[in-house]
């Protein structure tokens, strides 16, 4: 079983590879494949929703997000 088990990780992608081809950063890629295991198919779709998150993210701050005010605000 273990065979089976390391023949799959060889089978995923290689970190710059992954990285380039999303747009990630290496530290981002390593996040994705090893929260993903090593299926390439998983992996492809984890960075699509993971960029997806990042322009919503961005998007929320062009616009101007409301946050919270700080303690000092509050009181002040």
């Amino acid at each position: 079983m273990q065979g089976l088990k390391r023949s799959r990780w060889t089978e995923t992608y290689d970190l710059n590879e992954f990285a380039a081809k999303h747009g990630l950063t290496t530290r981002q890629a390593e996040i994705v494949i090893q929260s993903n295991g090593p299926s390439k198919r998983k992996c492809d779709l984890a960075a699509e929703a993971f960029r997806a998150a990042l322009r919503q993210c961005s998007h929320s701050r062009e616009k101007g997000a409301r946050r919270s005010p700080s303690k000092e605000e509050l009181q002040g």
